[in-house]
């Protein structure tokens, strides 16, 4: 498995005011500065990458998230344990890889840097 030296969780629901921009953002600067990331959708996460997303407020992150691997953040991961509870039966995008709850810890212990949002 590869090693990331900056792991990013994205834990809580999408569309939370400026939140999700900044999260967005952050993850964006990563990859703008070419440092080595990966991705991981995590619980509440997953309602990122739910298909057609409709927010009541604002506009779809959908088409930045669609962005990020033109952008370098191409290790875009979820849980898959997590999939049927936040997702039913949605499939995440194909971009996004699943990964299993054991595969995750060993990316926790070997990141240099996790940061949680």
């Amino acid at each position: 498995m590869t090693t990331f030296e900056t792991l990013v969780l994205i834990t809580s629901a999408p569309y939370q005011q400026r939140r999700s921009e900044e999260i967005l953002e952050a993850v964006m600067s990563l990859a703008l500065f070419d440092r080595e990331h990966a991705v991981v959708f995590w619980h509440d996460g997953l309602a990122w990458l739910a298909p057609e997303q409709n927010p009541n407020e604002g506009k779809s992150l959908q088409r930045q998230l669609d962005a990020l691997p033109l952008y370098g953040s191409d290790a875009l991961f979820y849980c898959r344990e997590h999939q049927a509870s936040v997702l039913g039966e949605q499939t995440p995008p194909d971009s996004v890889q699943p990964m299993a709850l054991n595969d995750l810890a060993q990316l926790l212990r070997q990141a240099r840097y996790v940061e949680v949002f």
